[in-house]
C-alpha cells in the first residue's frame, strides 16, 4: 500500500481565476436528516439500540476514552478529493489555465493547510502529514481502511462528502483516533461515535441559531414562515422551525411562487414584518424577496434565511429591494482585514498567485486549531475542544450531540456567524 505526500507535487500547481466563496456549492445538496431519535439509530455492529436505556442530562459527557500521552511529533491523515490522475501526467499538470471547478474546494483547503504547516514549523511543530487523494483508485477510503493505512495516526481529518464517513467513523472509533470532518454538514446517520466530529454545523444547528438570534431580537414579534414541503432539504429545515415553536409562526405555503392576495393578509405598512424563510435554494428565495419590494415597497421587511444564501446575487445590489433586509447564518466568516487575514491572504499571493479564496482560510484554520490543541494536550484533546487559542478566525463551540435518550451520538461545532444584509451591504455578528 502506498503512503502519499502529495507537498511536492501540488508545488507545481497554478491557480486560475475563481470565485471566493467555492465552498458554497457544497451547501446546496449536502444536507441530511440526521436521524437522531433512538428507534431509528443503529450501533456500528447493526444493533438496534434498546429504548428503555436512558443517560440523565449532562453539560460534559463522560470520557471514557484511554487517555493518550503527548508526544513530541505527531501524524496527521488528511482525506480529499484530488482527481490527480485526470490532472496530472508523469509529473505534470494537464492544463495548467483550466483547472476543473471539482478540484478547486479542495485544492484551496490543501494550500491553506500547507501554509498552516509552514507557519507551524517555524514555531516549533513537529508533525507528519499524509495525504490521500480518495479518487485515486488505490486510496479510497475503503482500501485505506483494509490497508490499515492510518496505523500511527493521530488525528484523521477528512474533506469528504457524507457518503464516505460509515467506513472511517468505523475505523477510528474502533482504533481510537479521531476523525473530523471538515466540510460536510451531514452526518449521514453515523452515531454512538466519541471519535468523530463535524467541523461544519448541520441545517438542524443553523435553524436553531437563527431562531435563537430572532427571539433576541423579536421576543414578542409574531413571524410568518415561508416553507416548502415538496423539497426534501427545505421539509428538514421547516420541521426544524415546527419543532420548538409552531404556535410563533403564521405559515405560508411557497411551494409555488405565492401571490399578492395570499401574503397580503400577513403584513401591515405600520412596524416590521418578520418573516423567516425555511428554502434553501437561494435564486428561488430570491425571486419570493423581490415579490415583497415589487407588492409592497412602502412595508419594511426583515426575512430571516439559510445559510446557503451566501451567493445571492442581489445582496450585493442597493438597489435590489431597499425595504427589505436579511439576516442568514453561516459557519465561518475569515475577516482578511484582521492581522493574520492579511498575512495569510499576502503570504497566499507570494506562494501561489491571486487571492486567497474562503476555503485557503478554512485549510489554514482546521489545521492550525487541530495542531494546536494535539500539541498542548495530545491525542486525547476531546474535553478540551472549546480551548479556542489555536483558532485564528473562528469561535469554535463544539459540543457533544446526544439522541433522544441522551445517550452522546458524536462531537459538532454549533458555532454560526449571522450576516446581517441591507442596501447592498453588509456586517457579521459571531
Amino acid at each position: 500500500m502506498r503512503k502519499t505526500s502529495r507537498f511536492i507535487l501540488f508545488g507545481i500547481l497554478i491557480l486560475t481565476s475563481y470565485s471566493n466563496d467555492a465552498d458554497a456549492q457544497f451547501w446546496k445538496n449536502w444536507f441530511k436528516k440526521s436521524k437522531r431519535n433512538a428507534e431509528r439509530r443503529q450501533d456500528l455492529d447493526g444493533r438496534v439500540q434498546p429504548p428503555d436505556v436512558i443517560y440523565e442530562p449532562v453539560d460534559k459527557p463522560t470520557d471514557t476514552r484511554p487517555i493518550q500521552p503527548k508526544k513530541n511529533r505527531y501524524r496527521v491523515d488528511l482525506l480529499m478529493p484530488l482527481y490527480m490522475n485526470e490532472l496530472v501526467k508523469e509529473g505534470e499538470i494537464i492544463d495548467k489555465s483550466n483547472l476543473p471547478t471539482k478540484v478547486l474546494p479542495s485544492l484551496y483547503f490543501y494550500e491553506g493547510l500547507k501554509m498552516a504547516v509552514d507557519t507551524l514549523k517555524k514555531q516549533g511543530y513537529l508533525f507528519d502529514v499524509y495525504v490521500y487523494d480518495v479518487t485515486d483508485p488505490y486510496e479510497t477510503p475503503e482500501l485505506l481502511v483494509k490497508n490499515n493505512a492510518f496505523h500511527g495516526a493521530d488525528i484523521i481529518i477528512g474533506v469528504l462528502q457524507s457518503k464516505d464517513f460509515a467506513v472511517l467513523t468505523d475505523y477510528a472509533k474502533a482504533h481510537k483516533i479521531n476523525f473530523i470532518s471538515a466540510l460536510s454538514p451531514s452526518d449521514e446517520g453515523v452515531g454512538y461515535n466519541e471519535y468523530f466530529t463535524l467541523l461544519q454545523p448541520t441545517l438542524e444547528s443553523h435553524c436553531a441559531s437563527i431562531e435563537q438570534n430572532l427571539y433576541k431580537k423579536h421576543s414578542t414579534t409574531p413571524a410568518t414562515l415561508f416553507y416548502r414541503d415538496n423539497v426534501t432539504v427545505d421539509k428538514i429545515a421547516f420541521s426544524c422551525f415546527m419543532e420548538n415553536n409552531p404556535d410563533r409562526y403564521n405559515r405560508v405555503s411557497c411551494n409555488d411562487i405565492p401571490t399578492y392576495s395570499d401574503l397580503k393578509p400577513y403584513f401591515s405598512p405600520d412596524g416590521k414584518n418578520i418573516i423567516v424563510m425555511s428554502i434553501l435554494n437561494d435564486r428561488y428565495a430570491q425571486n419570493i424577496i423581490a415579490k415583497l419590494y415589487e407588492w409592497f415597497p412602502d412595508y419594511e421587511f426583515e426575512v430571516w434565511g439559510m445559510p446557503s444564501w451566501n451567493d445571492m446575487p442581489s445582496l450585493n445590489k442597493p438597489s435590489a429591494y431597499p425595504n427589505v433586509t436579511v439576516y442568514f447564518t453561516r459557519p465561518f466568516y475569515f475577516n482578511a482585514t484582521t492581522g493574520i487575514g492579511k498575512a495569510i491572504d499576502t503570504k497566499y499571493r507570494q506562494k501561489y498567485g491571486g487571492k486567497a479564496d474562503n476555503m485557503v482560510y478554512r485549510g489554514y484554520e482546521a489545521f492550525y486549531y487541530y495542531a494546536y490543541l494535539l500539541k498542548k494536550y495530545g491525542p486525547s484533546f476531546s474535553q478540551n475542544f472549546r480551548d479556542n487559542g489555536g483558532a485564528p478566525f473562528t469561535r469554535f463551540d463544539i459540543r457533544p450531540v446526544y439522541d433522544t435518550q441522551r445517550r452522546l451520538m458524536y462531537y459538532e461545532n454549533q458555532h454560526t456567524c449571522l450576516y446581517r444584509y441591507q442596501a447592498g451591504s453588509y456586517m457579521v455578528e459571531q
